[in-house]
């Protein structure tokens, strides 16, 4: 009897401590699922092999990501070379037309450039029939092509404007000027919208690389292109727009690189619901827009004094070879500062950035006289001003997508108005020099005040762009910070079963974004976005917002 007591109480204390085993760990999967995170289940003595497994193969799609995100800057950096380089190859040199042919191109490139004006602002207006059919193939498509024979056009217009017989030509060759440059206008319009939606999708730092492989690029492609003669010439730059077309879409369309910059449709174009929004977007799409323009100007006047000079001094094919090559060099060396100042860690490294551009743009207007006052070619003068401008055409881009980027329900609205501004400057600064240049006696008593002029436009930038304006930018751009912190989302999300609209609307919520702000950008009603907040809530086993802070700070990425 002694010996079945003993047994029956063993037998007791097992089954106790078995109960006790179970209860533990059902204890512990109730406090994981309350986290919003079900243990996995696994083999025994397998766990830790399948972990293994799993960091190896998030890591080998980390660094495949990487790799393909490297690949479509590279080639979306050279696609935008491509069609920078179009503009001064078609309208800013005489290789094309040669130099009987130079009132159609100035007629062409006046046209050309009121008409992309017209384009960018009626884009701006019509933003949410556009956003739907800039992203279709034909548009992608027929305006690269649409360049092209804008192009081809040009010394057709030119050889038939300088024949000696007729009233026939002549109409013949006002008829394909006008043709040209209405087409070219629309056409690259079009064109650099497409571009402004692909590029507001990269990260502030892809962006940054896409621009400067960008200019630098376009020095290179326009240094070659002096070598060449009329033919060789007007097919060369006839090419740019369709391969730009060409390695922009194949950048985009990868599979690699539609993960990488997350390549999906922009949702319905509308304003911010919250006025606070509103009146933040517009103040910055505003001074940017009129930032850029004032600079344009100053750029676009200096340049056309410098040409008249240093053609003058040097001509032609020579100087051209010796601009390009000049300016890429210092455009390089200055694309260097640039990024190494934005890529700095401290929050001054922006405006830092900002004062060296301002310095160096007003610098190129003030050096303005200096061929007329020393027997020295207007060459270096005239690259220190292309070169500062290029880098401010760097930073523009990064501020102007990174806004694109913080309010995709704007984008297009947003780039086409500040790009406006960008085009309405050189138009301006264009038609100041023509005047200088044609009815002036092109002497330095007119070259000073143009100069004054231009170094007041470049103060006059700095006043309607400030400090203050630019840490706001800043502030908007997708920084490598802010995607760990939407991978943490994205992690947490798929872990826990979140939907794809939940997800969003969790990560805008963790991001500190207001009901009326997410109610916005996704077009939900305000009862739709509660109710998946407390979706997300329940699935995450959390019950507030600063809840879900915490567990989504405590995810590794």
């Amino acid at each position: 009897m002694g010996e079945k007591n003993t047994t029956a109480a063993a037998k007791n204390r097992s089954l106790r401590a078995a109960q006790a085993s179970a209860d533990a760990g059902k204890s512990e999967e109730a406090r994981t699922a309350d986290r919003g995170c079900r243990k996995p289940k696994q083999g025994a003595g397998d766990g830790s092999t399948n972990r293994g497994k799993l960091s190896r193969t998030l890591e080998g799609k980390k660094e495949q990501a990487r790799e393909s995100l490297g690949h479509t800057e590279a080639l979306t950096g050279v696609a935008l070379g491509c069609f920078l380089a179009w503009v001064p190859m078609t309208f800013q040199s005489l290789n094309i037309v040669g130099d009987e042919g130079e009132p159609v191109l100035d007629t062409v490139y006046l046209i050309s450039i009121c008409t992309l004006l017209l384009t960018q602002v009626l884009i701006g207006i019509e933003h949410k029939q556009c956003a739907v059919w800039l992203a279709k193939t034909p548009a992608r498509a027929g305006s690269a092509i649409a360049m092209a024979a804008s192009t081809l056009l040009l010394p057709v217009a030119a050889g038939w404007a300088g024949g000696e017989s007729a009233a026939g030509a002549f109409v013949a060759s006002i008829a394909l000027t006008t043709a040209s440059g209405v087409v070219s206008g629309v056409s690259s319009g079009l064109f650099l919208a497409q571009f402004g939606i692909l590029m507001s999708k990269f990260s502030a730092k892809a962006t940054a690389a896409i621009a400067a492989t960008g200019y630098l690029c376009m020095s290179a492609l326009f240094c070659l292109f002096s070598f060449f003669g009329p033919l060789e010439s007007c097919l060369f730059a006839a090419s740019m727009p369709v391969i730009s077309s060409f390695l922009r879409d194949t950048g985009a369309s990868t599979q690699k690189g539609k993960q990488a910059i997350d390549d999906k449709p922009l949702p319905s174009q509308t304003e911010p619901a919250s006025p606070e929004n509103r009146r933040q977007l517009r103040h910055l799409t505003l001074a940017l827009a009129l930032c850029c323009a004032l600079i344009g100007c100053a750029n676009e006047l200096a340049r056309t004094l410098y040409i008249q000079m240093g053609i003058a001094g040097a001509g032609g094919q020579y100087y051209a070879f010796i601009q390009a090559g000049a300016a890429l060099i210092i455009g390089l060396g200055a694309t260097v500062i640039t990024l190494a100042l934005v890529s700095m860690k401290t929050p001054r490294a922006p405006e830092l950035c900002y004062r060296i551009l301002i310095l160096f743009l007003a610098l190129g207007a003030l050096l303005l006289p200096t061929p007329l006052l020393y027997p020295i070619s207007a060459v270096a003068p005239y690259a220190l001003n292309s070169a500062a401008f290029q880098c401010y055409g760097i930073l523009a881009w990064v501020l102007i997508c990174g806004a694109c980027h913080q309010y995709p329900a704007t984008s297009i609205r947003v780039f086409q108005f500040v790009r406006a501004g960008w085009t309405f400057g050189p138009l301006a600064g264009m038609l100041i020099g023509r005047f200088v240049v044609n009815c002036t006696s092109f002497e330095l008593a007119q070259v000073f005040p143009c100069a004054v002029l231009g170094a007041a436009l470049v103060m006059m930038a700095a006043m309607a762009f400030t400090e203050h304006d630019l840490a706001f930018a800043v502030n908007l751009l997708p920084t490598d910070r802010k995607r760990r912190f939407t991978d943490k989302c994205l992690a947490i999300a798929s872990r826990c079963g979140l939907s794809e609209r939940e997800t969003e609307i969790m990560t805008l919520f963790a991001k500190g974004r207001n009901l009326a702000y997410i109610q916005d950008q996704l077009c939900l009603s305000k009862s739709t976005v509660s109710t998946h907040r407390q979706h997300i809530y329940q699935k995450l086993g959390v019950h507030s917002s600063q809840e879900m802070i915490d567990l989504i700070q405590e995810e590794k990425a």
